[in-house]
This record gives structure tokens, sequence and C-alpha cells, in this order.
């Protein structure tokens, strides 16, 4: 898809329709529908009847037409296919069981979340629909709200993915950042450059820190406290495990085997493809493992490690008679239907992104900022880099539009050594935005891994999110780079300030 323009004042109309409808009307189908129609109405010259035919026979299917969009769609089918499988022969109910042994209180269920969150660091999606479908039964039953299990897995998800040296994502972030090298014939490392910024990208590990301080603590605020003490008030009418559980046909290795098939699929898939895409474009020069993970084609590993995961559900459970060739035919399919809403959603996001990169949307937010002071260059990045991603809902746009307008102004007003706050700062306000945002594919996802209504989810995480943000901006992005501090006693601050304001505002929600 071409870009029209460079973004006018009408770019930033369509995802605040978006945006508002989604809060306001709590249904994300029909306000991304609406918000969708209007970017196309805009862009057709508010041509009413020409919009809504481009509407269905264009923009509609372009967004579904990508093949890495449709290894996604297949890979959410797929998994939620597995995971509704497990749970009709009973496996997964006694491997809550198991966890519900080990997080036998609300506070152990928070941390083994985030625990679990932070060893699946290889993909942000699949962080959020294995994590979400595996423990929402755990955490109903210890009295955990829906919306917190959707803050836990969310918060864990791209914050960690963005942050890994080996993940999904590193792919992108290198190859964005070599892009911009080489055109301005800058010798230094891409891959060395993304890795030397993680120490300034506040926002992800401050949140990483934020989520943990919150489940030791079992302290919240705001409408999290409200959906916490409504949760822990009906939680004795919700399901508590008892002897009748062993009742269950299935075992609890019936449905941890093809999980964790498929999460070690993703990490050795991504190693294998990597190795071979390098190999075929490349010499036959020995290359190191983030190289190697940095050029797999995660889509497509995705694809493959949720179809051996599925496969072997279904594999053990006829083998194991735990239900018919006929009952898991109907299971896998249930499953996928249930997962329908939300990829309609997902599918009108990534429609509502490519409409908003048409539009320039980002480059129209990027634009207003103007020159700045070089110290004062990490900060702005990062507020226009959140906005943008916000706006778009898209991390991985936002770095793709961010990158080829940061990288050449901030090389051109402080040269090399300012590069790789920059640097950060485009990554860490990308995925600042993204996780604010009602129209974000990972937000969606989380929602819908956990069966929490997005409206809630958004509404919910919206106050930490922010308060991260503003303490991210402060402490690290201005106070790192007026020098008030290294990027390391920005961080220990950080998480002092976001600790401090917790025990201050923050109240206990679970009982003695």
């Amino acid at each position: 898809m071409e870009q029209a323009t460079d973004g006018t004042l009408l770019s930033i109309v369509p995802p605040l329709v978006a945006i508002v409808l989604a809060i306001a009307l709590r249904n994300a189908i029909v306000s991304l529908l609406l918000a969708v129609y209007v970017g196309v109405f805009i862009i057709y010259d508010f041509l009413p009847f020409l919009a809504l035919q481009r509407f269905f026979d264009t923009y509609i299917l372009n967004a579904i037409g990508d093949e890495t969009r449709i290894f996604i769609l297949l890979f959410c089918l797929l998994l939620s296919g597995m995971i509704t499988i497990a749970t009709s022969s009973g496996s997964l109910s006694n491997l809550a069981i198991i966890i519900g042994r080990i997080a036998s209180t609300a506070k152990r269920a928070q941390i083994s979340t985030w625990l679990l969150g932070m060893i699946i660091f290889i993909d942000d999606y699949a962080n959020s629909l294995i994590l979400g479908s595996t423990l929402k039964r755990t955490t109903d039953r210890l009295g955990v709200s829906r919306e917190k299990l959707a803050f836990l897995v969310d918060s864990t998800a791209a914050p960690i993915a963005s942050l890994a040296i080996i993940s999904s994502w590193i792919a992108a972030e290198v190859s964005f950042v070599a892009n911009e090298f080489t055109r301005l014939g800058i010798t230094k490392n891409p891959f060395q450059a993304v890795i030397e910024s993680i120490q300034y990208r506040y926002y992800p590990i401050l949140m990483l820190m934020f989520v943990l301080m919150i489940a030791l603590s079992e302290r919240d605020f705001g409408p999290m406290l409200r959906a916490e003490r409504t949760a822990r008030n009906k939680q004795k009418k919700v399901f508590s495990y008892t002897q009748d559980d062993s009742q269950y046909l299935g075992h609890w290795y019936d449905a941890l085997i093809p999980i964790v098939l498929t999460i070690f699929t993703i990490i050795f898939g991504m190693y294998i493809d990597g190795l071979t895409q390098l190999e075929n474009h490349s010499s036959a020069e020995a290359h190191n493992i983030w190289e190697i993970f940095g050029e797999s084609r995660a889509a497509y590993v995705l694809l493959w490690s949720a179809i051996l995961g599925c496969f072997s559900s279904i594999i053990l459970t006829v083998l194991r008679r735990l239900l018919t060739i006929g009952e898991v035919i109907a299971a896998l399919f249930n499953g996928m239907k249930l997962v329908l809403p939300a990829l309609i959603v997902l599918i009108l996001a990534w429609t509502i992104s490519d409409i908003c990169y048409e539009l320039g949307t980002a480059q129209y937010l990027a634009n207003t900022v103007g020159i700045v002071p070089p110290v004062l260059i990490p900060t702005m990045v990062f507020i226009v880099s959140g906005v943008a991603s916000f706006a778009t809902g898209s991390s991985w746009g936002t770095m793709g539009i961010m990158f080829p307008l940061v990288i050449p102004l901030t090389y051109s007003i402080g040269g090399e050594a300012a590069l790789i706050e920059a640097i950060a700062s485009v990554l860490a306000g990308s995925v600042f935005g993204d996780h604010c945002s009602p129209i974000s594919d990972t937000t969606i996802l989380s929602s819908m891994a956990t069966d929490c209504v997005l409206a809630d989810h958004v509404r919910t995480q919206l106050p930490y999110a922010l308060l991260v943000g503003i303490i991210s901006i402060v402490i690290g992005e201005l106070g790192v780079g007026l020098g008030w501090w290294n990027s390391w006693v920005g961080l220990a601050l950080g998480c002092t300030v976001l600790f401090s304001i917790l025990l201050s505002l923050g109240k206990r929600t679970s009982h003695k």
C-alpha cells in the first residue's frame, strides 16, 4: 500500500473515532467498522457510495490478504482450538488444579502469571493467548478479576518480547534501524545498537517491574481496585477445587504437552528458520544466535508451532480415548468459533492501521514536533511515538514510520552519540502507545484470551500504563536526557517512585 501524503489534520480523525467510540459504546467491532468507513470516506474525497464499495473490495481484502496476517489469524484459530480440546477432555481442568495447588492464593497466582509471562518471552501473541487461556480458571477460583488477569498478561507480552534479544520482535527492530544506518552511511552494527538501547527503554522495563510490585504488594488503585474487590466479593460463588475434580478424564499432562510443544517449537523453529534464511541470503560464514533469530520469519514459525501443538492435542486425546474423533473435531471447531469475534476486531484494527498509514497519521504527528533541542529529543520522540502508536494501534507500524524520521534527524543534530537513546525512545514509545490503545492487536488478544470485555480491560489498565508512562518520561527520558543521572540510576529512581506511589495510593484487595 502506497502512502498518500505526509499527513494532515484529517489523518487523525479515523483513529480518534475508533478510540472514542470503543470506549463509549463498549463495542469494538461497531467502533472499528465506523472508524474504517470514516477513513475510507476521507481517502475517497468524501464520496459515500464509493467509500462503501472500497471499504469491502479494497481495504478489508487487503487487511487479510497479507501473508503474515493470514499466518497470525490461523495461529489464533488453531491455538484456540487446541485449548478448547484440552478443556473438553478435562485435561486443562486438571492442569489448572496443579497450577492452583502452587498458586494457592491470589498473590501467588499473580506472581506466577508474571513469572510465566517472563518465561514466554519469544513472542507477544503466543504469550497472551497461552497465558490467558491457561490461567483464567485458576485466577477465577482465587478471586482475581478478569481485568487484572488481562492486565498481567498484556503487561508481560509486548514489554518482555520487545526487550528480549531472542524474540519475534528483534528482527523488526534490527531491520528498521539497519535500513536507516545504510542510507546514512553509519558503520555501527545495527544489532549492537538495538542491544545497547535496552538500558534506555524505560517504559517496558518499569512496566514489568511495576507489575511485579502490584503482585507482591497485593495493592491496586482506581478502576482496577474496584474490579478486584468485586471479584473478591464473588469469590465464594466461583468454582473451587474439590475431590470431585479428580473425576476429570484427562490428565494434566494431556494439556501441558501440547502447550510446551508449541512454545519449544516457536523457539527452535525460529532458530532453524533464521539459520535457513541466513544461509540462503549470505555466505557460509558463522552467525551468532541473535542474527539467526533476527532473520527468522516469526509469523511463519508461529503457524507451524500451532499446527504441531493442535495436532499433538488431537492425537493425545484420541489415542487415550478421552474423546471420540467426532467430539475432538467438534471441540476444535467450537474453539475456532469462540475466537472469531476477536479476530474480526483484529482484522478491523489492521485495516485502520493501513488507513492511518495511507493518510500519513504518524507522519503528521511527527512533523508537528519540529526541531527540538538535542537534550529533549528522547523525550519528544517517546511522546510522539506513544501518541502515534496509540492512535494507530500498531507498535510495529509506528516503528516503521518513526525510524526513517527520527534517526536522520537525531544523526544530523547530535551525531552517532545521540542515536542510541533516540532508538530506545522510538521502541519504548511504540510499546507504551500500543499498551494503552483499545485498537491494538495485543490489547485485543489479551482481552480475548482472558475473556475480559475489551472496554473493561482498557479502562482498568490505562491508569497504570499512564502512570508508568509519565514516570518514564520525567525520570527516564527527560532526567537522563538533561544529564541529571545515567540510565541505570533513572531506572532505579523510577522503580522507587512507582513503589512509593503504589504504597500511598494503592489499597490491599486480598482477604486475610
